[in-house]
């Protein structure tokens, strides 16, 4: 086969890089193997790699997140990121074996601190009876864990998590751990086991269609060498640029990475094979053949690379996880293998072309893109309105797309999860381990009556809400407010009490009558001590008289003994008439000691008289005085005094008589009457105070009396009030049982929602029987209140998710115009999460949207140099886009009832984009080749010349994305099913029959703003 001068020449003006690579084609093929082989045995496994990643499924600053992370901290360690659920069963009844179980259970994943963070205690019956099924034969247990849902490393956790449940279990007790987290472990498992089902399927899939439509083996071995290589290079780099910390790698980075290098590398080697082929048939050795398809595909195979590099690298601006960790590994994949491409594939078609291996085949679909661009060019209306007629027809099903958050659905229904979830749901109420959680978090302790009222008027708010079945919280641990705590039981409670206490009233008014006979006779006593404490008083006027006149005679008997002292020292000095005056001296001492002695017998009367026989002188303190005083008279008289006077009478008469000595005589006459006067001064001073005491008690007297007197009136008016008492406890027994039926209707209605009385005094919360919901429901430093409430609907559906809403707002406005307005209300729990997925996913679907169209519509226009060119291009990859989409919604949706995974219209998008823009841009480059003025003809050329391309390379791609179907998640699934449909509907259609159509109808204006070329350019270009 002999090569023509101007296809020589063009071979021998190819760039010298491809040259270089065509002549040392051995070299570049080992130094590509050698890379590959040391990057992959230097490099982790991209598996491994994606298992370091703590990237969340849905951002961390995202509501539901903020508000999980502040529940972890409130009623956790503060280090739960996410949580789990171990359920067991027994459906015989759970055995006293199975309860040790799960508190050795609870005690081993505690002390399990690298993977779990926060396990719920169980240790005391009463919390272990709440997590038990009523009928006895399920329960569960809630396990937090520090990674973060959907990461990488909480999957190991999740795994650490089973492997300790699965120790120890009793024979004959189902174990299975569940929850959103688990869920989502199950789903990342079940897709990377399907990376090595997919590949496999996939290069078996491609080598066929590469064999029935070449019927070379060696044209098959080429091109799955190269993807070979181009794979297991990608992952390798893709690997080391998430060591590198370049961007994130995740569980799904290798799944979708697999499919679609397997589908680009497939195109770009196809787009180089057919220029090889038509060098070859135009008589071009195999070096020359190689080295021009490298310098007239390069370009367009380099421009579509960048057009899927760019347009997945958008996905890194997204803010959910699965968008940024596969969007940049993608891109990086698909650069690597634009390098081998236009390096590795020259070289092996030199290589393999120099043996005679790649040598054309006789096309036997030719003829059929002869007619169908004959057909296009002739007709161009009509065979536009004939393929916009079933794009938009398909396109037509696109706004009805429903997306589904329900990762159970997405997964196999044996997965470990999905065991629990219906295990739970035998045993327990709906959505049991997945409600939605109100969490209030306030400045102050809410550990008060108000507070707590006010957290039962939100639970009861929250309650109302349609969809809602049952309200957990503080003020309603079961379901339903405590019954103790609502004021009509309170009120019911005090109804009957005071019906009870009008009973006991009624029992009671004979006593009351009784009390009235003795307040009677209290009130004749009293008037009887006033008449006696009267004539106190006037007694005591008296005796204070007497006392004075006692106190005057003192006087005198003091001066006559001073009297008496004189004529003693007289005698003593005179010796003259001494015995006349010894007798006259006795006589006298003897008289006045008899006047003593009546005295000291008065006095001893008069004390014990007011000491034995007066009742009221010892109550009061003036005449116990009075009393004391006159005792100390009586007793210095009767002791000193009186004895005294005696032996002084006693000595004078010694004198008188002769019978003792003078001298002794006086002296002991001196000494009586010296003791005799100093009792005289202590009887006088006493007898003063005495009078004086007396004084007081006449005064005392008067008053006592003036005080029975009142007592007296008082003791009258009690008996009068007494009466009435008596008299108006009937109609208080009348008003007691009216206002207990009161109460008790009140108990009746108060129990309404529009009433909804509630009080719950702080102390309640300190019995044990309410300390368990107390540390479910409130945090322990009382600042932070939980409020669980399960919905009637999926927990992961659309509509639980927009009920979170309502619920958020629902509490926030019972709490308005409350002390509690200021408090933070947030939601967290799977319908939050999937609320917040929501919003995230449609946010970042718009910017990758917005993005990618710009960059694809950027690289078209610096290649084709065509406003016009670019942005029809544009267009038709979005309406492509739309039908693959809209074919995807009937299939899945409205045939088989099944809705699309909010994943798939976003990758999709980015997928089919971006691939249709690497067919429209060898299409319509080759136009650029065939047609620079527009003309049909040129147009048809370059439709006939890259028909067989554009499909080959169409039916290789999407059989690597149909081979995604492989997968046991519905998610990888329905993108492979949707990105191949698209695929398809690009190659056969908008390809072969939309652009061409357009482009005809266009002309010279598909250009613009390019001038045509003058005619000689353009017959040159058509020859």
């Amino acid at each position: 086969m002999s090569a023509s001068p101007d296809n020589a020449d063009s071979a021998d003006r190819a760039p010298w890089i491809a040259r270089v690579i065509v002549r040392r084609a051995g070299w570049v093929v080992l130094g590509w193997v050698a890379l590959t082989a040391v990057l992959n045995l230097v490099v982790p496994q991209i598996e491994e790699v994606a298992a370091r990643d703590s990237s969340a499924m849905v951002p961390e600053d995202a509501p539901s997140m903020v508000a999980v992370t502040a529940m972890g901290e409130a009623f956790g360690s503060g280090e739960s990121e996410s949580f789990v659920v171990v359920a067991m069963e027994r459906t015989s009844g759970l055995r006293p074996a199975d309860k040790q179980y799960a508190v050795r259970l609870s005690r081993e994943l505690r002390a399990d601190e690298s993977n779990v963070a926060f396990v719920q205690d169980v240790r005391r019956p009463e919390l272990l009876d709440a997590l038990t099924s009523r009928d006895g034969e399920a329960r569960y247990l809630l396990v937090g864990i520090t990674g973060v849902t959907g990461a990488p490393a909480s999957i190991r956790q999740v795994d650490a998590v089973r492997d300790v449940a699965d120790d120890h279990r009793p024979d004959g007790l189902a174990v299975a751990v569940t929850g959103p987290t688990a869920t989502v472990t199950d789903v990342a498992t079940e897709t990377e086991e399907s990376i090595l089902r997919i590949t496999i399927v996939t290069i078996v899939g491609i080598g066929l269609i590469l064999l029935v439509i070449y019927r070379s083996i060696g044209v098959m071995l080429l091109i799955l060498t190269v993807v070979g290589l181009g794979l297991g290079l990608a992952r390798a780099v893709t690997a080391w640029c998430g060591i590198a910390g370049v961007f994130t790698v995740s569980t799904f980075s290798g799944s979708f990475l697999t499919a679609v290098v397997l589908g680009a590398a497939t195109d770009y080697a196809v787009f180089l094979l057919a220029r090889y082929h038509e060098g070859r048939r135009d008589g071009l050795d195999a070096d020359h053949a190689a080295a021009l398809a490298t310098s007239r595909v390069g370009a367009v195979v380099a421009g579509s690379a960048v057009t899927v590099v760019l347009a997945t690298s958008v996905m890194a601006l997204a803010h959910m996880g699965i968008f940024r960790t596969t969007g940049p590994a993608v891109a990086v994949s698909v650069a690597v293998n634009l390098a081998i491409s236009l390096s590795l594939t020259p070289a092996l078609l030199a290589i393999a072309g120099r043996r005679g291996w790649l040598e054309p085949k006789p096309s036997r679909v030719s003829g059929v893109w002869e007619r169908v661009t004959g057909l296009v060019a002739a007709r161009p209306g009509r065979m536009l309105v004939a393929s916009l007629v079933p794009l938009l027809a398909l396109a037509a099903f696109y706004p009805v797309m429903d997306k589904s958050y329900d990762l159970r659905d997405a997964q196999p229904e044996e997965t470990e999860s999905n065991l629990g979830y219906a295990m739970l749901d035998r045993h327990f109420p709906v959505n049991e381990v997945l409600p939605d959680y109100v969490l209030v978090e306030a400045d102050h302790d809410l550990r008060n009556a108000r507070d707590l009222a006010l957290l039962e008027r939100a639970a009861a708010s929250a309650e109302q809400q349609p969809g809602v079945v049952l309200v957990r919280g503080i003020t309603r641990p079961l379901g339903r407010p405590i019954e103790q705590a609502s004021l009509s039981h309170q009120s019911g409670i005090v109804g009957e009490r005071l019906g009870r206490a009008g009973e006991r009233l009624e029992e009671g008014e004979d006593g009351a009558r009784r009390l009235v006979d003795g307040a009677g006779q209290l009130s004749t006593g009293a008037d009887r001590l006033a008449s006696g404490s009267g004539r106190l008083a006037g007694g005591a006027r008296q005796a204070a008289g007497g006392a004075g006149r006692i106190a005057d005679g003192t006087g005198d008997l003091a001066a006559g003994i001073d009297r008496l002292l004189d004529g003693a020292e007289a005698a003593a000095r005179g010796t003259g008439g001494l015995r006349a005056g010894a007798d006259e001296l006795a006589a006298g001492l003897d008289a006045a000691a008899d006047q003593v002695a009546l005295a000291v017998d008065g006095l001893g009367m008069v004390h014990d008289a007011l000491a034995t026989k007066s009742l009221t002188c010892g109550l009061d303190p003036a005449c116990r005085q009075a009393r004391d005083a006159l005792r100390q008279i009586w007793v210095a008289e009767r002791d000193q005094l009186l004895p005294g006077l005696r032996d002084a009478a006693a000595g004078a008469r010694r004198l008188a008589d002769g019978t003792g000595d003078l001298a002794e005589g006086l002296r002991r006459l001196r000494t009586g009457l010296e003791q005799a006067r100093a009792g005289a001064d202590r009887l006088a001073d006493g007898q003063r105070v005495f009078a004086a005491r007396l004084d007081d008690l006449a005064d005392g007297a008067s008053r006592v009396a003036g005080g029975v007197d009142q007592l007296a009136d008082g003791a009258g008016q009690v008996a009068g009030g007494t009466e009435q008492v008596a008299s108006s406890l009937p109609e208080l027994r009348r008003g007691l049982q009216e206002a207990a039926a009161h109460l008790r209707r009140t108990a009746r209605v108060g129990d309404a929602p529009a009433v909804g009385g509630f009080y719950l005094p702080p102390t309640a919360l300190e019995r044990q029987d309410f300390a368990a919901a107390a540390r479910l429901y409130l945090s322990p430093d009382g600042r932070t209140a939980r409020i669980a409430v399960l919905g009637a609907t999926d927990a992961f559906g659309r509509e639980a998710a927009a009920r979170t809403v309502e619920l958020e707002e629902a509490v926030a406005e019972a709490f308005r115009g409350t002390r509690l307005e200021g408090a933070t209300v947030s939601t967290t729990g799977m319908a939050s999460t999937n609320h917040d997925l929501a919003d995230y996913s449609a946010a970042d679907f718009r910017l990758i949207a917005i993005c990618a169209l710009v960059a694809v519509f950027l690289v078209l226009l610096a290649l084709l140099r065509s406003i016009v060119a670019a942005g029809l291009l544009v267009g038709t990859v979005v309406l492509s886009y739309a039908s693959a989409v809209g074919l995807a919604v009937l299939v899945w949706q409205v045939l088989l009832g099944q809705e699309l995974e909010w994943t798939v219209a976003p990758i999709a998008f980015v997928i089919l984009v971006a691939v249709g823009a690497d067919y429209n841009l060898l299409l319509t480059k080759r136009m650029h080749e065939e047609a620079p003025d527009g003309s049909a003809s040129g147009i048809a050329r370059a439709t006939i010349a890259t028909g067989g391309v554009i499909t080959t390379a169409g039916l290789i791609f999407a059989a690597s994305t149909f081979a995604m179907m492989a997968a046991t998640v519905t998610t990888v699934t329905q993108v492979g099913f949707t990105i191949g449909c698209g695929l398809l509907l690009d190659t056969f259609v908008v390809r072969s029959l939309l652009v061409p159509a357009l482009a005809t109808l266009l002309g010279p204006r598909l250009w613009w703003p390019q001038r045509p070329p003058g005619k000689r350019v353009a017959e040159v270009a058509a020859s």
